[in-house]
C-alpha cells in the first residue's frame, strides 16, 4: 500500500500539538472529565447489552414507499460487519413476513437426486457447519445515485450488508443425496406467500453456497429468512432465497416468474435495448461487479473546520477480494491509493482509509475499487449512453462472461458479448462545500447519464 502524505505520521504530529496545548493550558480535572458520569446500579446481569445514553441511536429507514423494506446506515457504522438488526431487507410480498415455527420447518431436497430427503432443523444443525463472512447486495442497490432526494450513503447504497453466516455447505448436502448425471442447475424456493424461487447453477452450489441458520453468531432474524436461508456469496441478493424450504435439482434453469419478469439484465441503454446478447442471456449474470463508496465524509455530514480528516469507506466485489482502492479529492485529476484494513476477504466488505487535509475549499471526493480479477469500478460515462460493443472503453467495462456456466447455457458467441454487472457499480461522487456540508452532486448528471438505469423489483 502507498504511504500517503497525510498518513499516520501526519495525524500523530497533529495529536502531539494537541497534547502540548493541553499541557500549556492545563489538563481538565477528573471531576471535570466526569461531569456527565453517573453510576448505574443494577441488581443483576442485563439480558442484552445496552447502547450508552451518550451515543446516538442508529436505525434503519425504509425506502420506496414499500412495506418491510429497510436500508443499512453505512455512514454510521465501523469495520465491515453489519449488525444483524441493521442488515438491509427487501420484501415484495406486500410486507408479509412468514412467522415460521422451526420445530415444524422442513427442507426438502429432491429432483435429479439418488436419495431425496426431507430434513428438520435439528437434522441440519447436527451436520458439519461452516461460517463465512460475505456481503449480500440487492440488484437495485445504488440505483438512486441520480435521484435528487437521495442524500446519504444509506439512501443510495443501503441495500447492501455484510455479515458472518453460519450453516451447512450446500455441497455437503448434495453429496449426501447424490446428484444424477445431467443435473446442472438448482432451484431454491421460499416458504413465503409468493413462493419466491430462483434458479442457480450447480457450479455455485458446489463452490461456496451455504444453507444458513445463523447470522453474526445468532439465529437468523425473522426478516432475513428465519429459520433457514440460502447464501450465495457475491451473487445478487434475489438469489439468496430466504425462508428456504425446498431445493430442487434440475437439468436447466426454470425461468421462474421473477427470473423472466423482473430480473432481466440489460445493456447500458436499458428500456429493452439488449445490445450485446439475447434477452435470455441477460437473466443469468448473477455476480455483483466491483464497487466502493466513501462513507466519511459523505452526503448529509458536515466537516466542522479545515484540517486533517480520515477518509473512510467500503469496497466489495462478487469477483473475489478487493486488491486496491484509490481515492481522489479533486474530481479525478489525481488519485492516491488508500490503505486496506485487515481482514481483506473474498466477496466481503473491505474497509479502506486515507488521510486527507481539507483546506476549506470545495472538493469532490470519489473512490474506485479494483478486485483480484483486475475489474475496475467504472465511471458513469463508461456505462452510460448508447451501447457500443466496438468501443474499447465500453468493452473494458462490460467485458464478457467466459465462465463454463455461460458457455454451456448460451454458447461461446453469446457469452463473448454478454456484459458483466457494471450498471450499478458506478463511482460515487461527494461534494464538500466551502461551509463543510457534504452533498450528492450526481443528480445534476441525471438527464445525461441515467437513462440506462432500470427499476428492479426484488426480495432478499
Amino acid at each position: 500500500m502507498n504511504k500517503n502524505k497525510y498518513g499516520r505520521r501526519g495525524f500523530l504530529k497533529g495529536g502531539a500539538a494537541l497534547v502540548g496545548g493541553l499541557a500549556a493550558g492545563g489538563i481538565p480535572t477528573a471531576s471535570g472529565q466526569e461531569a456527565g458520569t453517573r453510576l448505574i446500579h443494577d441488581a443483576g446481569i442485563r439480558p442484552l447489552g445496552e447502547v450508552s445514553r451518550f451515543e446516538r441511536k442508529i436505525v434503519r429507514r425504509g425506502f420506496g414507499g414499500n412495506i418491510a423494506n429497510a436500508l443499512t446506515p453505512h455512514q454510521d457504522l465501523h469495520g465491515i460487519i453489519t449488525p444483524s438488526e441493521l442488515h438491509f431487507i427487501v420484501n415484495h410480498e406486500n410486507g408479509a413476513t412468514p412467522d415460521i415455527d422451526p420445530r415444524q420447518h422442513r427442507l426438502l431436497i429432491h429432483g435429479m437426486v439418488d436419495r431425496p430427503v426431507e430434513l428438520t432443523m435439528d437434522d441440519i444443525k447436527l451436520l458439519p457447519s461452516v461460517s463465512r463472512i460475505c456481503f449480500i447486495e440487492c440488484n437495485g442497490n445504488s440505483g438512486s445515485q441520480f435521484d435528487k432526494d437521495a442524500v446519504t450513503v444509506q439512501d443510495i447504497h443501503g441495500r447492501s450488508s455484510c455479515a458472518e453466516w453460519t450453516g451447512v455447505p450446500l455441497s455437503l448436502l448434495l453429496k449426501e443425496v447424490g446428484v444424477k448425471p445431467g443435473a446442472e442447475w438448482l432451484i431454491g424456493v421460499a416458504a413465503d406467500p409468493g413462493r419466491h424461487g430462483h434458479s442457480f447453477p450447480m457450479s455455485k452450489a458446489m463452490d461456496d453456497a451455504i444453507v444458513a441458520y445463523a447470522q453474526n453468531g445468532q439465529a437468523l432474524r425473522i426478516e432475513n429468512g428465519y429459520p433457514l436461508r440460502l447464501v450465495l456469496p457475491g451473487w445478487s441478493g434475489r438469489i439468496n432465497v430466504k425462508w428456504l424450504d425446498r431445493i430442487k435439482v434440475v437439468d436447466e434453469p426454470y425461468m421462474n416468474r421473477q427470473e423472466s419478469f423482473a430480473y432481466m439484465e440489460q445493456a447500458p441503454l436499458g428500456m429493452g435495448a439488449y445490445a450485446f446478447a439475447g434477452a435470455k442471456a441477460f437473466g443469468f449474470h448473477h455476480e455483483s461487479f466491483t464497487k466502493s463508496v466513501i462513507t466519511y465524509p459523505s452526503g448529509g455530514q458536515r466537516l466542522a473546520k479545515p484540517g486533517m480528516y480520515q477518509i473512510s469507506g467500503l469496497a466489495w466485489s462478487g469477483g473475489g477480494a478487493i486488491r486496491k482502492v484509490e481515492v481522489t479529492a479533486d474530481d479525478g485529476r489525481s488519485w492516491k491509493e488508500a490503505e486496506l484494513q485487515a481482514p481483506v476477504l473474498s466477496r466481503a466488505f473491505t474497509r479502506f482509509t486515507l488521510g486527507w487535509k481539507w483546506d476549506g475549499g470545495e472538493a469532490i471526493l470519489k473512490s474506485r475499487s479494483t478486485d483480484e480479477r483486475g475489474n475496475v469500478q467504472p465511471t458513469p460515462e463508461q456505462v452510460g449512453g448508447t451501447p457500443n460493443p466496438t468501443s474499447p472503453e465500453q468493452v473494458a467495462v462490460w467485458g464478457a462472461d467466459t465462465s463454463a456456466t455461460c458457455r454451456n447455457l448460451l454458447g461461446d458467441d453469446l457469452c463473448s458479448r454478454l456484459p458483466v454487472r457494471a450498471q450499478r457499480s458506478i463511482i460515487q461522487s461527494w461534494r464538500v462545500n466551502r461551509d463543510g456540508n457534504v452533498t450528492n452532486p450526481m443528480p445534476a448528471m441525471a438527464n445525461k447519464l441515467a437513462a440506462f438505469l432500470v427499476n428492479d423489483t426484488h426480495e432478499h
